[in-house]
């Protein structure tokens, strides 16, 4: 019986006698809090004229990922970035866009499912454009037609100039979004990371 008592006094001192990263240690789960900023380096590049929503893509941790002076997640470890939203831009209208999300991190043995807020990315928008070309070639057109054929003439050229405008802007397709490999991506947690 007092070999017992004084077992469980040895317990009591030595959970007395042990610092608080020892503590957290033993608590095997560390909550990392939302709105966290987590960047990731991609490594498979994405691009809105190829890819669609509902692919992965594979990045990795440029920092580690601390709480309080803990590590929780090693720089290096394996991210998986999901496209959420895909556009391509037309050959007249329209604009690239790319919607993607930090969805997992892939830390030793362990898989952590990540909800992050959406990173968006847009191309220039190639209505503008259009319009541009479409005005230029109806004013070239228009000019040109007055000069051979009077008030009539520039009319018709101002038509004939515009679709020539036009023409040239479906040529020139849109500008796609294209992120490439080793490109920075951040990340912000959406809600907290339980780390294991």
């Amino acid at each position: 019986m007092k070999s017992i008592k004084t077992l469980l006094s040895l317990a009591a001192l030595c959970t007395l006698m042990m610092s608080p990263a020892a503590l957290l240690a033993l608590d095997q789960v560390v909550n990392v809090p939302a709105g966290t900023v987590i960047n990731v380096r991609m490594i498979d590049s994405i691009s809105s004229d190829v890819n669609h929503a509902g692919e992965t893509f594979r990045g990795s941790l440029e920092d580690p990922v601390r709480v309080g002076n803990r590590t929780v997640l090693p720089r290096g470890a394996t991210a998986y970035v999901k496209l959420v939203g895909a556009r391509s831009a037309g050959h007249v209208k329209g604009r690239s866009e790319l919607k993607l999300e930090l969805a997992r991190i892939v830390a030793g043995n362990h898989s952590y499912a990540v909800n992050s807020q959406i990173v968006g990315y847009r191309g220039k928008s190639e209505t503008k454009q259009s319009l541009k070309s479409t005005g230029i070639g109806a004013a070239v057109g228009g000019g040109l037609g007055a000069i051979f054929g009077g008030g009539t003439g520039a009319a018709i050229g101002a038509g004939l100039g515009g679709g020539a405008g036009l023409a040239a802007g479906a040529a020139h397709e849109g500008e796609q979004i294209r992120i490439h490999s080793e490109t920075l991506v951040p990340f912000r947690l959406s809600s907290p990371l339980s780390i294991r």
